[in-house]
């Protein structure tokens, strides 16, 4: 049996605020009932926001959402009041900001930086001679 991502859901105590929120960060709307649900096109996955009464705490998702040229959007984003909880900053990997929906959800924005991915991967290599050959210590 084989799995794949059909959806990613957010709780929301307003729906009406996040739709707005995500429309804003520039996502498709789907679909979308009045204060009881919404739907985003994200590829082939679905980013679903559903309601609750409860007040939520702040929470990271673990929802990292992959962007061409992220200091970029960062403007643009800013531009439209969308709060950024980090600003771009450099990784090993690439560059990484996150931002937080009015749910409190906490979404990690992502460039990868192709060539630091690949001298991490060539290191990795180098270290075990092959990645065939890498055994854990």
């Amino acid at each position: 049996m084989t799995f794949k991502v059909g959806m990613l859901i957010t709780i929301q105590h307003d729906i009406e605020t996040a739709f707005e929120f995500y429309k804003n960060l520039g996502l498709t709307p789907k679909f979308h009932i009045k204060d009881r649900w919404a739907e985003f096109a994200l590829d082939n996955i679905k980013l679903i926001l559903c309601p609750t009464d409860n007040e939520l705490p702040e929470r990271h998702t673990g929802i990292v959402l992959e962007v061409q040229d992220l200091n970029k959007l960062y403007h643009e984003l800013s531009a439209k009041q969308i709060s950024f909880v980090t600003e771009p900053k450099e990784a090993p990997h690439g560059i990484m900001a996150s931002i937080k929906d009015p749910g409190n959800n906490i979404i990690d924005l992502y460039q990868p930086t192709h060539e630091k991915i690949a001298d991490i991967v060539k290191k990795a290599q180098g270290c075990c001679g092959s990645k065939d050959n890498c055994k854990p210590n």
